[in-house]
């Protein structure tokens, strides 16, 4: 199947706003394809080249701009004068692109792009490692761009090389077009998704296996399946009353979440973004190792330690998340613990439709209680609020009340578990842009402007500015990270690509005319940095809308 297919629907569905049409002529594009290109057109329509877990294409847009500029002979004020008026790097690229024309410079005899050429094209330039990696990927990527014989083919090789997803059309719109191009049920085909954590071998198994094989679906080991996620609570009471009077509570450690995959003695630990980062918690695999299972996927918390066994900051056990090489220099300086919360699959049996409490006691039998996240159950208020109080005393975040008869629901964000905390005015938003400092910081970027996601849209809106509440250290590493994601410089303003995640307290939500959202924060400060977290799962913009109206809601009760 020909690159520039995908190319041309990619670039309808963008002019579609309605859901349905867009549904239907996805469904209609992919119903009738080849099982190997459908699983490629699959993942490249959503903008993602390869399942999660797989290695990141590590070009960066400096790298992918350069190339641009270099095939088509441009420089870099025309590059960004396009881009500022089209606010799109792909589309900027293929403008750039049609003002020479596309003409092929290699031989007529390599034809077209396929899907698989493109496809083998990145997973090259994913596995350049080493010393001169970088200008081996450059290299490679330059010599993809030749190929695109028309500029919307580098309108979005642009784009799946820096994971954008400009169309609109998302994981969840891609699920219901799967189910409609084979006529099969929705819940069945996100099901499987939640499972697989791959659209595209959602897409196979629902070509070539139909109800049956979705129906059948099992977890698949090493394949990280999507996390359940937990809503706030007002507070211990409200969660208590939620959850029917009795619940499970769990403590709230202030660590990273992951999910351990085992099969005899190989070990995989996957983040809560469904990266791969076992080789930075080696500590960790050798923990699993011991556990008494054949095969097993465990869901669970790494903490970083204090010199006292005490926990340590979060920021902390981020550096071992981070680090790639020389882990073992860290091992010893900054210890970790594993804790386990939850068992989703054992010795080939899924678990994740058994309830809670039956889930528990077979996580129980399979690891010893020491690596067991500490837990109450009970329906008494005074014992539940003792047990919070003990947790935050310990140095913890707060707990985590559990529906004992709740199934794991992969993906989804519901009331069968509910997270309590001491500051309810957080949210999670990513850096879009930011501004260096002043004085000592004149070298750092220290002011971030910070957005939340807008599903209606597909973009991230600013909803405030904020130069609180990171050490030096942490700004010399953002500094760091966000210079090898940046776009374009204005001035002392950086745009970066939307990739950094922070969570940020505030005092309220108010209106604002200064942005696009409409919406800002009243002084912002964060809280941390949370690499953990990918930037699709960062609040959106009806999140703040909603937290606007209570707080009206609140102030004409007060009148």
């Amino acid at each position: 199947m020909l690159f520039v297919d995908v190319c041309r629907l990619c670039d309808e569905i963008e002019a579609i706003s309605s859901r349905s049409s867009m549904i239907s002529l996805v469904s209609n594009f992919i119903k009738n394809l080849e099982v190997n290109d459908l699983e490629l057109a699959v993942r490249f329509i959503i903008g993602e080249l390869f399942p999660p877990w797989e290695p990141e294409i590590g070009l960066g847009a400096s790298g992918v701009i350069g190339c641009v500029i270099k095939v088509f002979s441009s420089s870099k004020s025309e590059f960004f004068k396009v881009f500022k008026s089209t606010g799109d790097l792909g589309l900027a690229s293929m403008r750039i692109a049609e003002k020479i024309g596309c003409i092929p410079l290699l031989t007529a005899s390599e034809g077209d792009l396929t899907i698989k050429d493109v496809y083998e094209g990145f997973k090259s330039i994913a596995r350049a490692s080493g010393e001169g990696s970088r200008r081996k990927k450059i290299r490679l990527f330059h010599g993809l761009l030749l190929r695109a014989r028309r500029p919307v083919e580098v309108k979005y090789l642009v784009k799946l090389a820096l994971g954008e997803r400009r169309h609109g059309f998302s994981e969840g719109l891609m699920e219901e077009a799967i189910a409609d191009a084979f006529n099969l049920p929705y819940e069945l085909v996100r099901r499987a998704h939640m499972l697989t954590s791959d659209l595209g071998l959602t897409a196979r198994i629902a070509k070539l296996k139909g109800v049956e094989g979705l129906r059948r679906q099992r977890i698949v080991l090493f394949h990280p399946v999507k996390p359940m996620l937990a809503e706030k609570a007002n507070d211990l009471l409200s969660a208590l009353r939620e959850l029917g009077g009795r619940a499970s509570f769990e403590i709230k450690v202030d660590g990273a979440r992951v999910q351990v995959h085992k099969l005899n003695d190989k070990v995989k630990i996957f983040s809560r973004r469904a990266t791969d980062v076992t080789t930075s918690l080696p500590e960790v695999v050798e923990v699993v190792k011991r556990v008494a299972a054949e095969s097993a996927v465990f869901e669970g918390e790494v903490i970083a330690l204090t010199s006292n066994g005490k926990p340590a900051p979060f920021q902390l056990l981020m550096r071992r998340f981070r680090r790639q090489r020389s882990v073992s220099e860290l091992v010893s300086k900054i210890p970790l613990k594993l804790y386990f919360f939850d068992i989703l699959y054992l010795n080939g049996e899924t678990l994740i439709d058994k309830p809670y409490i039956e889930r528990r006691k077979i996580l129980r039998s399979v690891v010893s209680e020491d690596v067991i996240i500490e837990t109450l159950i009970t329906s008494k208020y005074e014992e539940a609020q003792t047990f919070y109080e003990k947790a935050l005393k310990d140095g913890h975040e707060g707990l985590i009340a559990k529906d004992l008869e709740s199934p794991y629901t992969p993906g989804v964000r519901g009331k069968k578990w509910l997270k309590i905390k001491p500051v309810f005015n957080t949210l999670d938003l990513v850096v879009i842009a930011a501004e260096y400092g002043h004085g000592y910081r004149a070298s750092m970027l220290s002011d971030l402007y910070l957005a939340a996601y807008n599903p209606e849209n597909n973009e991230f809106e600013v909803v405030g500015k904020c130069f609180t509440g990171l050490t030096d250290e942490e700004l010399i590493w953002i500094t760091k990270r966000l210079k090898e994601v940046a776009i374009k410089e204005e001035g002392r303003v950086v745009y970066v690509e939307p990739k950094i995640v922070v969570e940020v307290a505030f005092d309220e939500v108010q209106k604002s005319p200064h942005y696009k959202s409409g919406l800002a924060l009243r002084f912002p400060r964060i809280i941390r940095i949370r690499d953990d977290k990918s930037p699709l799962e960062v609040d959106t913009i009806q999140t703040l809308s909603k937290i606007f109206e209570e707080q009206r809601g609140r102030r004409k009760e007060a009148t």
